[in-house]
């Protein structure tokens, strides 16, 4: 009887777990990352005796692997080689434990990223991420942390997590005393879009940060409450240009007619991306805004007449086809050539 031929994968993983015991480490560390692409869980306890390895990128790399196979035998090791004397084989162990998502890997985690340095603090981060809801009690502890640092990396994880759990502690750091903290906060709350987060969203337009005002617009938009329209309409006055056209982002998803009015004031606004935002919003808005935008055609304001016929052609109207005609004749070069593009668009 002829007995079955190995097959190619079979031999070259038998031939990778050989090679892990070579001599040379650069032929160690290609074995464990072979084996970890391979992802055949026989590879682990290999793996596990390569994670004591002598040489620091071996057991770097076989921290790596063991995340890629995702055996939950490998968490006690791993855990264990958070504390590895080098640093890279202490953030790969890190990084493993987050593809692995093994709840005992949570404090370990949390530990890292409380007292690592910037790099293991970041990696930390992404670990957690991976994890979900279990670290949520966590990581709401570390909010009040007299580390902003911390703080705001907690606010980042709680936030990429969607988990509405998070959605009140985050509620609170918009107060916090820190900025990029409350920067964090608006964002964290826009990812998870909650509609327990539209109030205290709207009292973070009035946030002595720009930034904070910034991104707590962008959130409005992603949560998309229409009890935020009148609170952003207000806002088109902010003295900073980042907010305004936040504002005019947020109008435009929101699609309420009740901005029109305000939006075609901002296409004269003094910043392009400002006009430039409101004349997109219009657009989202579509034909509730036709009217309007045929009246703003002969507004005092160049920059008014030269968006909203280029507004006008980008809603594809036929009602605004006469009104497009005889702004050609507009003594702006500008409104004439957006008149053009916009009947050219009318025809399409």
């Amino acid at each position: 009887m002829t007995m079955p031929r190995p097959t190619r994968r079979a031999s070259d993983f038998d031939r990778w777990l050989e090679s892990l015991l070579s001599p040379e480490w650069e032929t160690r560390l290609n074995a464990a990352e072979a084996l970890g692409k391979m992802k055949d869980k026989r590879a682990v306890k290999p793996l596990l005796v390569a994670l004591k390895d002598e040489d620091e990128y071996v057991r770097e790399g076989a921290a790596w692997a063991l995340g890629q196979i995702h055996d939950e035998s490998a968490v006690p090791a791993l855990i264990a080689a958070v504390k590895d004397k080098d640093k890279y084989v202490r953030e790969s162990a890190v990084t493993a434990l987050g593809d692995l998502g093994d709840k005992k890997a949570i404090k370990p985690l949390i530990h890292a990223l409380k007292e690592g340095d910037e790099s293991m603090r970041r990696t930390a981060e992404k670990a957690l991420v991976n994890l979900g809801e279990p670290v949520i009690g966590e990581l709401v502890l570390l909010l009040k942390n007299s580390d902003w640092d911390i703080r705001w990396r907690a606010v980042h994880v709680l936030g990429a997590t969607k988990n509405k759990k998070a959605c009140e502690p985050l509620i609170a750091r918009l107060q916090d005393e820190n900025r990029y903290v409350r920067e964090a906060a608006a964002i964290a709350l826009g990812e998870i879009e909650d509609k327990c987060a539209v109030e205290p969203l709207i009292k973070a337009l009035q946030d002595e940060n720009k930034y904070v005002r910034e991104e707590a617009t962008t959130s409005l938009a992603e949560i998309k409450d229409k009890r935020s329209v009148g609170p952003l309409i207000k806002e088109l006055s902010d003295k900073d240009w980042g907010v305004r056209w936040g504002v005019t982002n947020a109008l435009g998803e929101l699609r309420d007619p009740v901005a029109i009015d305000p939006l075609i004031r901002a296409l004269g606004d003094e910043v392009r991306y400002v006009r430039e935002g409101a004349a997109y919003a219009l657009q989202r808005i579509g034909k509730p805004a036709v009217k309007k935008l045929l009246v703003s055609l002969r507004d005092p304001d160049a920059n008014v007449r030269r968006w909203s016929a280029w507004t006008l052609g980008k809603i594809k109207d036929q009602r605004a086809a006469k009104d497009l005609i005889n702004a050609l004749q507009d003594k702006d070069s500008g409104v004439q050539f957006a008149a053009e593009v916009a009947l050219a668009e009318l025809e399409e």
